[in-house]
C-alpha cells in the first residue's frame, strides 16, 4: 500500500512514464520547468492507472486535442484551453491527437507559496482544473509560454526574469478562477463533495456521510452531483474506490483479502462482489490479465 500511495517527484514521474527522455531533461530538478508537448509528452506511457505527483502541472494547448484524467474526471481540451493538475490529485494522461501542440509547465509548491506571499495573501488562488481562455488571453498566454520556455532553456536561467513571467500567468488564470461560477451552490457543493471523497473514500463510502459533512440532504446532494458531473454521488464514490482498488491490485503484493481490508470492506467477499459488479471480472482475474502488461513500468 505504501508503494502505491507514493506521490511521485518530477524525476520519478519522468523516469516511469517518459522512459525515452534524455539525461538532461530527466535530471532537471528545477522548481519550475516548461516543455513543448509535441517534443516532451507524445511518447508518454498510456493508458496507465491514475497516479499522484508532488508537483503541479499546467497544460496549455495550441493545436490538436489533449485529454487528462483529474480526480477521476476526464477533461478533453483543444486550442486555447488549459488544464491545471494540482499536486496530490489523482491524474493520468489519457489521449493526445497526432497533431497536438502546446506546453506543459511543472512547478513545485515553493513556487506557488512564493506567489501567494508576493501578494501578501491578498490574491487568493482558487483552484479549478479547466480553463477556456478568451482570444486576447490565448495570445497573451502563448506569448508568456514562449518567453518562459526561452528563459528556462538558456544555459544560465535567470529566476529574477522567469519567475515574474510565471506569476503573471498564474494571475491570468486566477482571473478565470474568480469569474468561474463558484457562486452557484450546485457547483460549489460538487467541488467540495469531490474533494471530500478523494480524502475519505477508504473510511467513508456512504452518501449520507458526505451529505452530513456538507450539511445538506442526500437527495439534494445527489441532484447537485448528477447535474454537475452527470453521475450520482454513489457512482462517484464507487469510481474513486474502484480506481484505488485497481492501483492496489496492479502495484502491490497484497492478496485480495488484504486489499479488501485495506479498503475497509467488512469482508473480502463484499469487496469481490463490488469489484466484479463494477468491472465485470473478479479482482484476481483483473490482476492476472493486467499486471503482466504493467509490471515493466512499476
Amino acid at each position: 500500500m505504501k508503494e502505491v500511495a507514493t506521490i511521485l517527484s518530477s524525476y520519478d514521474y519522468k523516469k516511469r512514464y517518459l522512459p525515452y527522455l534524455d539525461l538532461t531533461i530527466l535530471s532537471n530538478t528545477n522548481a519550475l520547468q516548461v516543455y513543448k508537448i509535441e517534443e516532451y509528452l507524445t511518447g508518454i506511457v498510456k493508458p496507465v492507472t491514475p497516479y499522484r505527483t508532488a508537483f503541479s502541472l499546467i497544460i496549455f494547448i495550441v493545436q490538436g486535442e489533449f485529454e487528462q484524467l483529474i480526480n477521476f474526471q476526464n477533461y478533453r481540451v483543444t486550442a486555447g484551453e488549459c488544464l491545471h493538475v494540482k499536486q496530490g490529485v489523482w491524474t493520468a494522461t489519457q489521449y493526445m491527437s497526432e497533431d497536438v501542440q502546446g506546453y506543459v509547465i511543472f512547478y513545485e509548491s515553493d513556487i506557488f507559496t512564493q506567489y501567494l506571499l508576493m501578494h501578501d495573501n491578498k490574491e487568493a488562488f482558487k483552484y479549478i482544473p479547466y480553463y477556456k481562455l478568451d482570444y486576447y488571453d490565448v495570445q497573451a498566454f502563448t506569448a508568456s509560454m514562449l518567453l518562459l520556455y526561452g528563459e528556462l532553456g538558456i544555459s544560465l536561467p535567470r529566476p529574477s526574469v522567469y519567475v515574474p513571467i510565471f506569476y503573471s500567468m498564474l494571475s491570468r488564470l486566477n482571473h478565470y478562477s474568480e469569474s468561474y461560477n463558484f457562486n452557484s451552490r450546485e457547483l460549489d457543493i460538487a467541488f467540495q463533495f469531490k474533494q471530500l471523497v478523494i480524502q475519505s473514500h477508504i473510511q467513508e463510502k456512504s452518501v449520507s456521510y458526505y451529505a452530513d459533512q456538507l450539511s445538506i440532504s442526500e437527495n439534494y446532494l445527489n441532484r447537485c452531483i448528477k447535474k454537475v458531473i452527470g453521475r450520482s454521488a454513489k457512482q462517484f464514490i464507487n469510481e474513486v474506490t474502484l480506481e484505488y482498488a485497481k492501483l492496489l491490485l496492479l502495484n502491490s503484493n497484497l492478496d485480495i483479502a488484504e486489499i479488501a481490508y485495506e479498503l475497509q470492506f467488512p469482508l473480502p467477499s463484499y469487496f469481490s462482489k463490488f469489484f466484479k459488479k463494477e468491472m465485470g471480472q473478479s479482482p484476481n482475474e483483473y490482476r492476472v490479465s493486467n499486471k503482466l502488461s504493467w509490471k515493466e513500468y512499476f
